[in-house]
């Protein structure tokens, strides 16, 4: 324990229950401990620290006493108190899709954990708003749940990052009440609530009749009941999208009226309710969703779940690469959404409810024209590839920083199966060289290695660019980032222009390569070339970047974080260790290590790296921003053209045009005077030179280096050539500071978070 000197010391937060504690030791036995009756012998012996939920449950104050005493669940309720529960009911159900666990949410709720009586759905009671109303509300949102926690024991999701899975199985009233039973309850509450006025009773029938087409969605949106019966899709869409008018007609209708219904039933809901589930206990403490965000959130759970109709209704595996990578770019996916959009995807050796797993990549490569032969040595690879490919949409379905971290992962698996469809191109090959279309360059275009290769630099252009969205990489980071993604995109187009010249008559595909139609040649060309025309706008588009993520880096814009302070000399010696040659080569290597041992694309190199930097710097500053500009407006140019190849649905083209076209309209506000100032009008090499003056000059002053003064004093010329070299150093950073202070020059970036995330769109002020 510690002594009143040491809490004296604490901070104002902290609250001394030092006297506390001994007092309670002192009633304790030897060997004796403290514990609710539901906390087991294995809980208490894995728990190893002192703060583990499981151990820490929290006291119970005197209020909160007095607050459990109120429950009963006896009590008779009016309408006001029913839609108070209803609400705060609802409340804890989209908290709990938001990722919070049972207990802080729905275990809450008192009718939840006790017995329910037997006379639910009963009209002879003294007690019909809470009979009739509120417990069929009560066990249909108790279903909802239920079906809801099936589909996060698939692993789709995972545990304290999406959603807080607890050990205990969830009952929800040991499955005491079946789907006809609880949409027969919600019958009853229906007319009761018909019969009655006012405007409780109305929000209360809105409640009952979502509730119910909510529960029919969940009883029929999974993949085994779809795989049985495909026209519930078109069953369960209907419902969700007549929910979703419904629910935006109810926000309408009564938003002056939501959250106004009573003052709150005391005891219905416990909120330390964790003494009861102590294997339950989450991690980290949550707060309810206010009603309006409740709803807000429910409008997303709906919205996301009409995806299921999209993927499904997707043709080729073009169209689904795309689907997939706009999936992962929306951060305000719930879980659940996530987990069933995987679950409908791929599941028991089908994909998209139809089409068997190994015949995934023969379609694949076959839509991209090449011809796919058969054989016991093509089968296991087509079924290795397919398994890569559908973990990868998986992925994709996960939370961002999963996504990144495991792409990265994925990509020298990639390139393992890239060399062996090298291998199996090349005894392909072998097997028709006595064959006279032996002599025709177009017999073997590699179409098994063309096709990996090309799913590679899916692969690795994805993963690099969503460090934007997520952060990870610093401003001053930018240049060389970009300039790997050009490389990258640049590869990428090289393969694609390739492959389109490639391309020849299909040979006939077995029909179970489809699930909706065959894919003719023309469409396998224009495939082609919406491929090539998305990943030549994204190198453009990266190039460009590159060129002004440079310039603002070599003006002192985009600042590293020991470049930050000059206030210490410490912070000055950092500062000239980070600019070494050999600091920079480590950062690099560091940042690139997931793509520095692949055997293609050939690896950008810390030597290349600083020779592209090199010849940057040999042009003026100014010159850099105009040519990025010039580079985007090609890329628009080049993209209006390549539009009617692309559908109205085809949002990868469309998110990425906005970047394009926002990036260049921001370019354009640059002021002439701006891009000839003195400050720009410098380059990259001197403006190198001027910023290292001007940190050994600091460093210098900082360290008192009389030393070096007084040789300098000595030697008038290096006296001179130093004088003015740094009189040079200040005129620029004058200038620099000019614009940037009057505002003629100011960088800031942000992403498209509802359009293109993975992108950085610049401003210029």
């Amino acid at each position: 324990m510690a002594d009143d000197a040491e809490f004296a010391q604490m901070d104002d937060d902290w609250l001394d229950i030092t006297a506390l504690v001994r007092e309670g030791a002192r009633s304790l036995g030897s060997g004796e401990m403290i514990k609710p009756d539901s906390l087991s012998l294995l809980d208490a012996m894995t728990s190893v620290q002192v703060m583990d939920p499981r151990l820490d449950m929290g006291m119970l104050t005197t209020a909160d006493l007095a607050e459990i005493a109120l429950w009963d669940i006896d009590r008779p309720l009016t309408l006001s108190d029913t839609l108070w529960v209803a609400n705060r009911l609802f409340c804890c159900e989209m908290t709990w899709h938001n990722s919070a666990s049972l207990l802080q949410t729905i275990y809450t709720c008192n009718y939840y954990t006790d017995n329910l009586p037997t006379t639910i759905g009963s009209p002879t009671t003294g007690n019909r708003e809470r009979d009739l109303v509120l417990y069929p509300l009560v066990v249909a949102t108790g279903l909802c749940c239920r079906r809801v926690w099936d589909e996060y024991l698939r692993e789709n999701v995972y545990s304290e990052e999406d959603v807080m899975l607890g050990s205990t199985v969830v009952k929800f009233f040991d499955n005491r009440f079946s789907l006809p039973d609880a949409l027969g309850l919600l019958d009853v509450a229906q007319a009761y609530l018909e019969t009655q006025e006012g405007v409780e009773a109305d929000m209360l029938a809105a409640h009952v009749s979502m509730r119910r087409r909510w529960l029919r969605v969940l009883s029929s949106l999974f993949a085994e009941y779809l795989s049985e019966d495909p026209s519930a899709l078109d069953r369960s869409m209907d419902e969700l999208e007549a929910l979703r008018q419904e629910h935006n007609a109810y926000r309408s209708t009564y938003s002056d009226h939501i959250g106004c219904a009573g003052a709150g039933v005391p005891g219905v809901f416990d909120v330390k309710c964790m003494r009861k589930f102590p294997s339950l206990a989450p991690i980290k403490p949550r707060d309810l969703l206010a009603l309006g965000e409740a709803h807000a959130a429910m409008a997303s759970l709906v919205s996301g779940l009409l995806l299921v109709r999209t993927m499904l209704g997707l043709e080729s595996v073009e169209s689904l690469v795309h689907f997939f990578q706009g999936v992962s770019r929306q951060g305000d996916l719930l879980p659940f959404v996530r987990s069933l959009l995987v679950s409908v995807f791929a599941g028991d050796g089908l994909v998209l409810l139809a089409q068997p797993v190994s015949e995934f990549v023969r379609r694949a490569i076959s839509e991209l024209g090449g011809h796919v032969g058969a054989g016991e040595r093509v089968d296991l690879f087509c079924m290795e590839a397919a398994r890569m490919l559908v973990d990868w949409f998986r992925t994709l379905c996960q939370n961002a920083p999963r996504q990144r971290r495991i792409a990265l992962k994925y990509v020298a698996g990639w390139d393992s199966l890239q060399a062996e469809a090298e291998q199996l191109d090349i005894w392909i090959y072998s097997q028709h060289a006595s064959e006279a279309e032996a002599s025709d360059p177009n017999c073997n275009p590699f179409w098994f290695s063309s096709w990996v290769y090309h799913m590679k630099l899916v692969l690795m252009g994805g993963g690099l660019m969503t460090g934007v969205r997520l952060d990870v990489y610093l401003d001053y980071e930018f240049p060389m980032v970009f300039c790997y993604a050009a490389q990258i995109f640049e590869a990428h187009q090289l393969h694609l222009s390739r492959m389109l010249g490639m391309t020849s008559p299909m040979q006939p595909i077995d029909d179970r390569l489809w699930t909706r139609r065959r894919v003719s040649d023309t469409e396998s060309k224009e495939q082609l070339e919406r491929w090539l025309a998305i990943v030549a706008a994204q190198k453009d588009l990266a190039t460009a970047l590159w060129l002004v993520s440079h310039a603002c880096e070599r003006l002192g814009l985009f600042r590293a974080p020991w470049a930050k302070s000059k206030k210490s000399q410490l912070a000055l010696a950092v500062w000239q260790k980070q600019e070494t040659p050999s600091a920079q080569e480590a950062r690099f290597a560091l940042r690139f290590r997931a793509f520095s041992r692949l055997n293609s694309p050939t690896p950008l190199s810390f030597a290349n790296w600083a020779g592209t930097r090199e010849q940057l710097d040999e042009h003026a500053i100014g010159d850099l921003f105009t040519h990025a500009a010039r580079v985007l407006a090609d890329a628009k140019a080049a993209m209006d053209q390549s539009r009617r190849r692309f559908g109205p649905g085809s949002e990868a083209f469309r998110d990425l045009y906005y970047v394009v076209v926002a990036n260049s309209v921001a370019l354009a506000k640059l002021p002439a005077d701006v891009v000839g100032s003195p400050a720009l009008a410098a380059t990259g090499s001197q403006a190198s030179v001027f910023r290292e003056a001007l940190l050994n000059e600091a460093v210098a002053d900082a360290a008192g280096d009389v030393a070096t003064r007084a040789k300098a004093k000595r030697d008038k010329k290096k006296r001179a050539a130093r004088s003015d070299l740094a009189k040079s150093a200040r005129e620029w950073q004058a200038h620099v500071d000019r614009l940037v202070s009057s505002g003629g020059l100011k960088v800031a970036w942000s992403t498209a978070a509802e359009r293109h995330p993975d992108w950085p769109l610049f401003t210029f002020t």
